[in-house]
């Protein structure tokens, strides 16, 4: 992701590790921008772990692809860096989110959000996706058609984070086609303007101007509808509820501790309900009572919902449907992977039926442990085609790398999933596709940065659990029902198309055929 040109001039009294020099101003940020991984990958080679080149002539950014460098920069020394200006091109689209969010913003934000990623929310979410995964194929796929997967993983995924956002109120599969082509219009937009001389072009009142800024307004139009619809659902429920009770009895105190605890049924609820305790200051009526406090608590605004219902929808859907395009990709070269899931699976339908299991045809959340197989063929998809292929960072103060070089202030980080996890250091027969390599051994004897599809750090995904339950779980119950094949006059049109997350480009065209 290219950031924006801010400066941090050209800095003599600093040692620059070797790499690539720019021809002409821009040259290599124009040939990052059209086809980023080989650029990176060539450098790596013919560099190494540490490399430093120029987008433009202010802008230095240093490529980083050593394990042990990367985690110091996302955990142990996180406070020297904020997310590459790149990203920031994302708030036209997420806002404030997040993704986006910086210091105690984000702090306090991720204590709010993440009242809605509890384990026992997520056993909840798992379980509600499941049935809701067999719904959408069962009503939108027929034996014997070709899709393009990619398209129809995304629809599918979008339809999934619909159902656990919104609940009874979810998209229509009209508005999820909708959203989908938006999704797809705003981010090729966004990605046209990661040059800074080329950000001109959003000020102009040109085709794809136009069309960017309508996507974003209906796409602004259908979470704000959402979010007034939820509060006026939750408002009178909570109404009806109150009017049951009376109000100078203890059936009041009652049904107050039921609002406190209530389950909710979907995200935008629990968001909507979320609290964080801002600051705890003395209550001059209660200084009598000692070591009682006065609490005061905040609630997110209604922009504020906007802008994290639009980062779960895009990082609730993108990654997860681009994780398992690539995983049915894979399965459908290599059929004998294929083949030891079904045999897993076949073993868990068994004993749901000895057990007169009355939900015995849904692979749910329950089955997860069970699963192991399966999850390691998500994570070798995921090593060899991380949705996230690559994570920057940008310094706020001079930071030392190591003995040898310090990134000045204003530097930009580049370190890259799709690199790191194809390095033969780490992983015999980078480019093959093994999913029994994950063995525990396997895990624990590894650079713990050398397999980061979710990154890492106090910002790393906090849908990451979710990310897991719902990519084995969808996984299970799809191959369990469908035998999906590449269309074979389209195999050789498969290339990557690294944007904010690593998509196939022009998709993947497969027959799908029931079992």
């Amino acid at each position: 992701m290219i950031p924006d040109s801010k400066s941090n001039g050209n800095r003599e009294n600093y040692k620059y590790p070797p790499g690539p020099l720019e021809i002409f101003p821009y040259s290599l940020a124009l040939n990052f921008i059209s086809n980023p991984l080989p650029i990176l990958k060539k450098i790596t080679v013919k560099y190494g772990d540490i490399s430093h080149f120029k987008f433009g002539p202010r802008l230095h950014v240093y490529l980083i692809n050593n394990p042990y460098l990367i985690e110091n920069i996302l955990v142990g020394h996180n406070q020297y860096f904020i997310k590459s200006p790149g990203l920031q091109l994302a708030r036209r689209v997420i806002g404030n989110g997040l993704i986006t969010n910086e210091g105690e913003s984000h702090l306090k934000q991720r204590r709010l959000v993440q009242q809605a990623f509890t384990k026992d929310k997520i056993e909840v979410y798992g379980n509600i996706l499941a049935e809701h995964c067999i719904e959408y194929t069962n009503a939108n796929w027929k034996d014997g058609i070709t899709v393009n997967i990619h398209r129809e993983m995304t629809k599918l995924t979008l339809s999934i984070i619909s159902k656990l956002l919104f609940g009874n109120n979810a998209l229509t599969l009209n508005e999820v086609d909708q959203i989908s082509n938006n999704i797809t219009l705003t981010i090729e937009f966004i990605n046209k303007l990661r040059l800074p001389f080329l950000r001109f072009i959003e000020k102009l009142p040109i085709p794809s101007t136009l069309e960017y800024k309508r996507a974003l307004k209906q796409l602004d139009e259908i979470i704000y509808a959402r979010i007034d619809a939820e509060r006026q659902n939750m408002s009178h429920n909570d109404n009806k509820k109150f009017d049951k009770y009376d109000l100078n009895g203890t059936a009041l105190r009652e049904h107050n501790n039921l609002k406190k605890h209530k389950s909710k049924s979907n995200i935008l609820s629990i968001l909507i309900d979320s609290t964080d305790i801002e600051t705890t200051v003395e209550d001059e009526k209660l200084l009598l009572d000692r070591g009682k406090k006065k609490k005061e608590t905040s609630k997110m605004t209604d922009n504020q919902l906007r802008d994290e219902v639009m980062t779960i929808f895009l990082a609730g859907h993108e990654t997860t449907a681009n994780a398992l395009t690539w995983t049915f990709y894979l399965l459908s070269r290599h059929p004998d992977v294929e083949f030891k899931i079904l045999e897993e699976i076949a073993l868990i339908i068994d004993d749901k039926e000895s057990d007169n299991n009355r939900h015995k045809e849904i692979i749910s959340i329950e089955d997860l442990p069970r699963l192991k197989y399966t999850e390691k063929v998500l994570m070798e998809s995921m090593r060899l085609y991380p949705p996230s292929w690559a994570i920057g960072r940008q310094a706020i103060e001079d930071y030392a790398l190591n003995d040898k070089y310090t990134i000045p202030s204003g530097a930009v980080i580049i370190m890259s999933q799709y690199l790191v996890h194809r390095d033969s250091r780490y992983f015999t027969d980078p480019e093959k596709f093994v999913p029994e390599r994950w063995s525990s051994k396997f895990k624990t004897s590894i650079p713990r940065f050398s397999y980061f599809p979710f990154g890492g750090g106090p910002r790393s995904c906090i849908g990451e659990p979710l990310a897991w339950s719902e990519g084995i779980i969808v996984l299970a119950n799809i191959i369990k029902r469908w035998k999906i094949t590449l269309d074979e006059k389209n195999i050789t049109d498969v290339k990557l198309q690294p944007l904010v997350t690593l998509r196939p480009k022009n998709g993947i065209r497969t027959i799908m055929s029931k079992r």
